[in-house]
């Protein structure tokens, strides 16, 4: 029986886990353009992914969605290598001013004079990620890479894409295709916003004009490359490359808005985005590589996700396989207890229902720590002013990282109130006993996008339900880590009783086993 070290995996892995040798082996010699594994807590995504790595024999460009995994991914496997955004790195010419100054504030012409050139904290480790077989990127700074430096970036063309939270691929993408302009940028640049600031045709040309500014600007910024660097040349070069980088997102929106963009018009802040990405997702991310494969624990459905980022578009081809869920269904069960529809409407009366059963969940969990998954900041502030406990803890858009690591290092039973910990938060053993879902997480029908997605398409129902459903899933598996671990999950929201059943086939075979009603 092939073990791990078989394959040079780091001695921590003994053994394969059920399923794991056999996935990655398929995976491997799979001919098609993509494989899909849903891949549910416990299965182990990190050493399916690394095996088929080594079974390969090529690099494996490993894509996360944020820095956190990065970094997990170089604690598992310490061969691999990470780089992250320029931002994240000290200038040797001026480390004590970091992160005010970083490498973010150098360019090629810098580079060229630089002293400290050969030990640039962000040249040595985008060259260690470009020759390891495992270079570990955030897909945010992959995407800027293979589309703004192409051949130049090094990470161009691979051989084997491997793709982390698979079916949040669609929210990357939007997020690198959208443009966003604030009243602030604009001062800083010193452009003015269009007369009919709420007309969209308005802003496009506006966009075409602004084109043709910031060509100037760059144009005047000129730099005297025979000088050593100063002080005073670092804002210059700040400003060079924000104008570099709204001209060419502005490049892109005239080329490609059209129609079916939507926007929100906002006093301060104004953002443009297609209503689906498919469309622009093979060249922006599916034409730089030769294979893809793509895990979740949320795929759900491949149809509706590789529809979702344009995957099957142009001739591309995928195999799916789903996993079941390694651990006992008696260690993580999920009771539906039905006390309110949760919606909009019917808010002032669910709001009181829900804040006493949540109470009533507290006092029969006094020894336990409690994450409680509200949705929206308005539920959240709702349970901070009626529920009184000392044991209650919650967070702004500003120290949320802090506020979680105070809830995991903890020894009290803390409560934890939030509205965005769905991903990305493990809270194994005694970090999590009890997880509560106070409203479906349904995405906001006031959103000009959605609105259109539901009402403009005929695949906007069943991505609605898709979307839902998968945070519904994400909200669930935070607790319970391993097959010794266990946790109480509990769904009050009346609504999921509908979306239960008439969207079943979303639902995996493992989570519906733990459903207790």
């Amino acid at each position: 029986m092939l073990v791990p070290a078989d394959y040079g995996l780091p001695e921590k892995f003994k053994e394969y886990r059920p399923n794991q040798l056999e996935i990655a082996a398929t995976a491997n010699v799979s001919k098609k353009y993509a494989y899909l594994i849903d891949s549910p807590t416990g299965t182990g995504k990190s050493i399916i992914a690394a095996t088929i790595q080594r079974m390969s024999g090529n690099q494996a460009i490993y894509l996360t969605t944020t820095k956190q995994l990065q970094d997990q991914l170089l604690a598992d496997f310490p061969y691999a290598r990470t780089i992250k955004g320029r931002t994240n790195y000290k200038c040797l010419v001026y480390p004590k001013l970091f992160p005010r100054i970083s490498a973010d504030t150098c360019t090629p012409e810098k580079m060229n004079y630089c002293p400290f050139k050969k030990g640039c904290p962000y040249v040595v480790a985008k060259t260690e990620a470009m020759l390891s077989c495992l270079p570990v990127l955030n897909i945010a700074y992959y995407l800027s890479e293979v589309n703004y430096l192409g051949d130049h970036s090094g990470f161009n063309n691979s051989k084997l894409l491997i793709i982390d939270e698979f079916d949040a691929v669609e929210d990357q993408l939007m997020n690198f295709v959208q443009l966003v302009i604030t009243q602030k940028r604009l001062d800083s640049l010193g452009l003015e916003p269009p007369k009919y600031k709420t007309k969209f045709d308005s802003w496009v040309d506006w966009a075409k004009k602004a084109i043709k500014v910031l060509e100037a600007q760059l144009h005047a910024l000129s730099v005297n490359h025979s000088d050593p660097w100063e002080t005073e040349k670092v804002e210059e070069i700040k400003k060079k490359t924000e104008i570099e980088r709204l001209y060419s997102k502005l490049i892109y929106f005239v080329k490609h808005v059209n129609k079916n963009w939507v926007w929100y018009p906002e006093q301060t802040k104004w953002t443009f985005k297609p209503v689906w990405i498919s469309d622009y997702s093979g060249t922006a991310l599916w034409q730089h590589t030769s294979k893809v494969v793509g895990m979740s624990a949320t795929i759900l459905d491949p149809l509706q996700v590789s529809a979702n980022v344009g995957l099957g578009k142009d001739g591309r081809t995928y195999a799916y396989k789903a996993l079941p869920s390694p651990f006992p269904k008696e260690n993580r069960p999920i009771y539906y207890n039905p006390v309110a529809d949760v919606t909009a409407k019917n808010m002032n009366v669910a709001l009181p229902a829900i804040t006493k059963a949540i109470e009533r969940i507290i006092n029969e969990n006094p020894n336990d720590k409690i994450l409680i998954h509200t949705v929206s900041y308005k539920i959240k502030q709702h349970l901070m002013d009626n529920i009184h406990s000392k044991r209650i803890i919650s967070h702004s858009t500003f120290d949320r990282a802090e506020v979680l690591a105070k809830f995991k290092k903890s020894k009290d039973p803390l409560i934890l109130i939030s509205p965005s910990m769905d991903r990305g938060v493990d809270l194994p053993k005694e970090e999590c006993r009890v997880i509560i879902i106070a409203k479906m997480p349904y995405p906001s029908l006031g959103d000009p996008q959605i609105k259109k997605r539901i009402y403009g398409s005929r695949d906007g129902n069943r991505w609605y339900a898709h979307r839902t459903i998968s945070t519904i899933i994400q909200m669930s598996g935070r607790g319970v880590r391993s097959k010794d671990d266990y946790a109480k999950t509990y769904i009050l929201d009346k609504q999921f009783s509908k979306l239960y059943y008439e969207h079943s086939t979303f639902f995996p075979a493992w989570f519906k086993e733990a459903v207790v009603t």
